[in-house]
């Protein structure tokens, strides 16, 4: 099976972060092979999440100083109205709509790093959670969209609901514990890594 040029140079590019293999690719020719193997997509996970903190970034210019963080947690009508008081409505829906852009990058990111650290673990225990959690940075990055959904609702008064934050809030909270999650797991793959590397 043939590779195409274009395919080399996407997998060389991101060759320098990728981890040593779990079990036999231990050796120079098996640790090839168990590269060429892996999606480029995974393999560039540090540029996704590069590409993250720049959204992260654009997200908060663009809200200006609003705490959205206060709106997406004031779970009542009331508490929501308390934090957008004064506050510019098209200011706060410019900042959501950009955060869309950071939801997809923030999710591919974590999913990705999940998947390149669980290489990192050498028990099927530690490798079982690394699956678990890339499957928790694709629905942190649902329930996120569903949360801005929401706040757009709360905003533009669609339907006439008064659950709109509510439902915002019931979404944030599993969010950021996803979150949360599939970082403590990179973080631990990225330290496990780092000490092989420097033990040779």
């Amino acid at each position: 099976m043939s590779v195409s040029p274009a395919s080399v140079d996407q997998i060389e590019a991101c060759a320098g972060w990728y981890g040593r293999p779990m079990t036999a690719a231990r050796h120079d020719g098996d640790r090839s092979k168990s590269r060429a193997e892996t999606p480029w997509v995974v393999r560039c996970w540090w540029l996704w999440t590069i590409a993250a903190l720049v959204a992260g970034g654009v997200t908060v210019a663009a809200a200006d100083g609003f705490p959205i963080v206060d709106l997406e947690l004031a779970w009542t009508v009331e508490r929501a109205n308390d934090v957008t008081k004064g506050a510019d409505f098209d200011t706060i829906r410019s900042a959501i709509l950009w955060d869309f852009a950071f939801i997809l990058f923030y999710a591919l990111a974590l999913s990705t790093a999940a998947l390149w650290a669980r290489r990192q673990f050498h028990s099927p225990a530690g490798a079982a959670v690394g699956t678990v959690v890339a499957i928790g940075g694709v629905v942190a990055g649902l329930l996120d969209v569903v949360e801005n959904l929401s706040m757009l609702g709360y905003l533009n008064g669609w339907g006439d609901w008064s659950g709109w934050i509510a439902l915002a809030g019931t979404t944030a909270v599993p969010k950021f514990l996803l979150a949360l999650a599939g970082v403590l797991y990179i973080v631990t793959g990225i330290v496990l890594f780092l000490v092989r590397r420097s033990s040779h």
